[in-house]
């Protein structure tokens, strides 16, 4: 596939402009059975197809993703907007100290140096509270105080990182913490796309009064909006799960529908949703291969959904989420 001009977004108080789709590295690691080149190959083609925003943790793959991109954008690294976490320590370099570790500035520190040097450089431009909605990291989280925003104050004013943002996916703690008006960005991840609608009225409008570069992660939330038609609809009802209650599955059912009359796939449909949402600036895909990448490099190339086809996703909402305890 050649590169591919993708439309660019300002990213918020943070004035760059970032590609409407980034790279997400959690699928890229060996525990997701993708080899080492492979993995940097990946993470090159979609700097050449025109992505400039990439994001990554050192939960993934307890730092091999780090590493991954680190070695990749080694020749380019001027290109792209990288973003990278702190945070769930208890999968990482720290595990054996647990959750005291949201109370330390210098074990918080000892993680993100950890970090620095398997990704190469020396500063950031966008470092995100992993879990930021998790009560351990704040004294008060209404004014977000406590020892990792002390640690950011340092980091910004040694030149280690250009802003701080948030990664997080519950909505009342999210909303409180937007309106601190601490964060420069947030990277909203599971609960914002064409079946789980409600955070784009319910939290975006938090991030876009303050300013907020907003991305959303996980937007096929793990596979459950990839079309898996009647036999994953069977297999939900039957597991029942409280994440997953049986209004959502009626949701994905319509979604489907949706999409089957619009000619279009479930992926491509969920992904040009958001990109149609003006309030979303980039989105955050996780391909496996590069066919993955370059189709979705192809979706986020097309114009935004008709407004039609949004006026009926929008009915989704009226499916009430319900409960399986009934």
């Amino acid at each position: 596939m050649s590169a591919t001009t993708l439309p660019k977004s300002r990213f918020g108080r943070a004035g760059t402009a970032v590609s409407r789709i980034g790279l997400g590295t959690y699928h890229l690691t060996s525990d997701r059975s993708v080899p080492h080149e492979e993995a940097v190959t990946m993470v090159r083609e979609a700097v050449r197809l025109g992505v400039t925003a990439i994001d990554t943790a050192p939960l993934y793959g307890l730092g091999e993703a780090e590493f991954i991109v680190g070695e990749a954008l080694r020749p380019i690294e001027d290109e792209v907007f990288l973003i990278n976490k702190v945070g769930r320590f208890e999968k990482s370099i720290l595990a054996r100290h647990g959750d005291a570790c949201y109370r330390s500035k210098e074990l918080i520190r000892a993680q993100f140096d950890h970090s620095m040097r398997l990704l190469g450089r020396d500063r950031l431009d966008m470092l995100l509270l992993h879990e930021s909605d998790w009560a351990e990291w704040w004294d008060d989280l209404t004014t977000a105080r406590g020892p990792v925003m002390e640690l950011v104050d340092e980091l910004k004013a040694e030149g280690r990182i250009g802003g701080v943002g948030l990664s997080a996916r519950k909505p009342e703690e999210t909303r409180r913490l937007c309106d601190t008006g601490r964060f420069d960005s947030i990277l909203y991840v599971h609960y914002c796309n064409l079946v789980w609608q409600e955070s784009v009225d319910e939290i975006l409008p938090h991030a876009e009064a303050q300013d907020m570069g907003v991305a959303i992660g996980a937007p096929y939330r793990q596979g459950l909006l990839l079309g898996g038609g009647a036999e994953q609809a069977a297999r939900l009802r039957a597991e029942r799960r409280a994440s997953v209650p049986p209004g959502i599955v009626r949701r994905i059912e319509e979604a489907e529908r949706i999409a089957a009359e619009a000619g279009l796939s479930m992926p491509e449909l969920g992904l040009r949703w958001l990109l149609s949402q003006f309030r979303v600036h980039t989105v955050m895909v996780g391909p496996r291969t590069v066919r993955e990448l370059e189709q979705n490099v192809e979706w986020a190339a097309k114009p935004p959904l008709e407004e039609s086809l949004l006026k009926e996703i929008a009915g989704l909402q009226a499916i009430e989420p319900g409960s399986w305890e009934v």
